[in-house]
């Protein structure tokens, strides 16, 4: 099957592309590279670095395939803080543009979505927020998720995605790039935080597992639920590192001005009964795998 992957040069992305070959399928790429990167792109994959919303643009990258993987997104908090109106902007316009090719399809959300709420989260709950604009980026996905709706397309709400060839920016790759150069590993705040974590390669399978699965939006985690203090001290004693945990406020990880538009979660947990409804009793791959093999990434491309 030929399949179209927007964002296919960015991290989650790559490793969907690859299971994709894999299974026999034939991947297209559309992807503007703000957050992707051209290496990412393997040999032979047809790959237009072009924005989605530009139409004429997506409907050649489009030609000839039968589903959508609708990755391409504004990524990362900093990105959000700083322009809420671009956030806003390229979601809606982006899903708007993909969903005009008529074409079946998955939208790519995020847990986000849930807001303010905190412990075990489930895809009927109720969504709250406040007038922080780091909210900007889960209402623009929300509206991502009811376009879809409305035209036949599934929603995945994802949940702290980790692995290899991950940005720097986010918490996971920072703690290992930390500690395989036994660096500082700095934790914000107080490192209470709770989340959910699963590797990229983990999430790939399962991603290509719900493309003819019925359902209308699903979680899509992990079974490695931590503090992230106890995250980095996982971080640090698996690669036997020398790396001092340390705390740094909020303030010293974001732009001037963040406390009037961030607003942090405590506990941010998948409720994954539905997802293992559609998938079966699937087998992911251990934390400890996930953190060596993206240290061992680290340490050939630093």
């Amino acid at each position: 099957m030929k399949i179209l992957i927007t964002g296919g040069a960015g991290f989650i992305g790559s490793h969907l592309v690859l299971k994709l070959i894999e299974q026999g399928h034939d991947p297209v790429i559309i992807d503007n590279l703000s957050t992707g990167r051209q290496e990412n792109v393997p040999e032979g994959v047809e790959a237009h670095f072009k924005d989605c919303r530009d139409s004429e643009s997506l409907k050649q990258a489009s030609k000839g395939c039968e589903f959508v993987y609708h990755l391409a997104s504004t990524v990362g908090v900093e990105k959000v803080l700083n322009n809420p109106k671009e956030c806003i902007e390229n979601i809606i316009e982006s899903t708007h543009s993909v969903l005009d090719l008529g074409i079946p399809g998955m939208d790519f959300s995020t847990s986000e979505v849930y807001g303010k709420n905190t412990g075990l989260l489930t895809e009927s709950g109720d969504l709250v927020y406040s007038s922080k604009a780091r909210w900007s980026y889960a209402t623009s996905k929300l509206i991502g998720e009811w376009l879809s709706k409305s035209v036949g397309w599934k929603s995945i709400r994802l949940f702290n995605i980790v692995g290899p060839n991950q940005n720097r920016g986010y918490v996971f790759s920072n703690f290992v790039y930390q500690a395989v150069n036994n660096m500082p590993i700095t934790v914000y705040d107080t490192g209470a935080q709770v989340r959910t974590f699963v590797d990229v390669r983990d999430t790939a399978s399962i991603l290509s597992s719900l493309r003819d699965k019925e359902f209308d939006v699903v979680n899509v985690g992990g079974i490695y639920t931590l503090s992230v203090r106890e995250f980095a001290n996982i971080v640090k004693s698996v690669l036997n590192s020398k790396s001092e945990i340390i705390s740094v406020p909020y303030n010293k990880a974001y732009s001037k001005g963040f406390e009037d538009s961030f607003e942090d979660c405590p506990a941010r947990m998948p409720d994954l009964t539905k997802l293992h409804s559609l998938v079966g009793d699937f087998k992911y791959l251990s934390f400890e795998k996930t953190i060596k093999d993206t240290a061992e990434l680290v340490r050939r491309v630093q």
